[in-house]
């Protein structure tokens, strides 16, 4: 750990700094706010002012003198709950100590107090959450970072990125995760223009989250095994080169993926969905293959469903929706796609009741709301309709925001 002015080096590479951020509306209010339990260092600073202990406090942190920072950190913010600052220093300080639970404490108390630029506290909260193994709160406090800003240090983005990716992998959203894992590779690549594939490829946390969310496995990188590694790892590559927009270069690493694990689950979903950009009409035998490996899964029988919508096959869209509808009802795709067939095959009643279904399961989805706008402006319920694509439209713009 490094102490360099007051910036914190966490770990390698990872660099944090508040810059301007939105407002936040409200902090977390999951958090036990504790302070840190403190012992006198030097003087007896239980007598000392509020002005007395910071400036004891950053000269402590200038000079490398973490126990003692931490000590009266700690006291300064007790004396002074409002000052965001003190609690940024001290919770980046245990982070760097592996004291995550009280580094947690201190950035809840950080985005609490902070109320102009909080996103980057948020950040720092999931992270410290993330060692703490409290996956839940981490993704919530990532996603607010995200929502809110993360800030402009290049390292620091890139872990609430990664983070968040193998999150949403883990909770059974890897749509997002590619997503998110995606900004972090174009982040790695854009700082090394002269190989920007070699940087990316050398980077295997990532290639290892890219491959996990491209097969839609439940695990952490930290949960694979010597035998997953090196399907993952192949995966991995394939789909970064995806993310690289190098689609040659992709192709013919995935045919090479398909050739070595066909019969492994997810890999012929993964081909399929590369092929459904621009080979759409391939990509069926390939999700019809992944049904073949994983009858249970209902993923390729919706992306069927989607397909035979796009191509006018409505009732043989019908029936996978339908079959992904029993296989995972908690799958708000699942009854977005059955609702929009049922509505092209005339039937707005069972449309209606398979969106409105949607929308119950993923309130915050904008495809959701948008699809039931549809089907009630065909069902002549128009103010209705509006109130959904208002909603659609303010949903929109909100994650239009975080992947930006």
């Amino acid at each position: 750990m490094k102490v360099t002015g007051h910036k914190i080096i966490l770990g390698p590479l990872l660099a944090v700094a508040l810059c301007a951020m939105s407002t936040c509306a409200a902090a977390l209010d999951t958090y036990p706010l504790q302070i840190v339990n403190n012992n006198q260092s030097g003087r007896n600073s239980s007598h000392e002012s509020f002005e007395e202990l910071k400036t004891r406090a950053e000269a402590a942190l200038e000079g490398d003198r973490i126990p003692e920072a931490i000590r009266l950190y700690a006291h300064a913010t007790k004396l002074r709950p409002g000052w965001s600052e003190g609690w940024w220093h001290l919770g980046t300080l245990l982070f760097d100590a592996q004291r995550f639970a009280e580094a947690r404490d201190a950035f809840a108390h950080f985005v609490s107090a902070e109320k102009k630029q909080p996103g980057p506290g948020f950040g720092m909260l999931g992270l410290s959450e993330f060692q703490l193994a409290n996956y839940a709160k981490a993704l919530e406090a990532l996603e607010t970072s995200l929502r809110l800003g993360v800030g402009t240090d290049p390292a620091f983005v890139r872990e609430v990125l990664f983070h968040d990716g193998i999150l949403n992998t883990h909770v059974g959203n890897p749509e997002l995760a590619l997503k998110r894992l995606t900004l972090a590779a174009n982040q790695i690549a854009a700082a090394n223009r002269e190989a920007p594939r070699d940087a990316v490829f050398g980077d295997i946390k990532l290639l290892d989250a890219f491959g996990i969310a491209a097969l839609r496995m439940p695990n952490l990188p930290s949960d694979l095994t010597e035998e997953q590694i090196p399907l993952v790892r192949a995966a991995g590559r394939a789909q970064a080169l995806i993310a690289l927009q190098d689609r040659v270069a992709a192709e013919s690493e995935l045919k090479q993926l398909v050739a070595l694990y066909a019969s492994q689950p997810g890999v012929n979903y993964m081909y399929g969905v590369f092929l459904l950009k621009e080979h759409p009409s391939l990509s069926i035998d390939a999700f019809r293959r992944e049904i073949e490996v994983s009858p249970s899964d209902a993923a390729p029988r919706i992306q069927l469903a989607l397909e035979f919508l796009r191509t006018g096959d409505y009732q043989e869209g019908l029936a996978n929706a339908k079959e992904a509808v029993e296989l995972a009802p908690n799958n708000f795709v699942a009854h977005v796609a059955c609702g929009r067939l049922w509505q092209e095959t005339g039937k707005t009643d069972r449309a209606l009741q398979e969106l409105q279904a949607a929308v119950k399961l993923a309130p915050g989805s904008p495809d959701a709301h948008f699809a039931l706008s549809r089907a009630l402006w065909k069902a002549g319920r128009k103010s209705e309709a509006e109130r959904e694509r208002a909603e659609f439209e303010r949903l929109k713009a909100v994650v239009d925001a975080a992947d930006r």
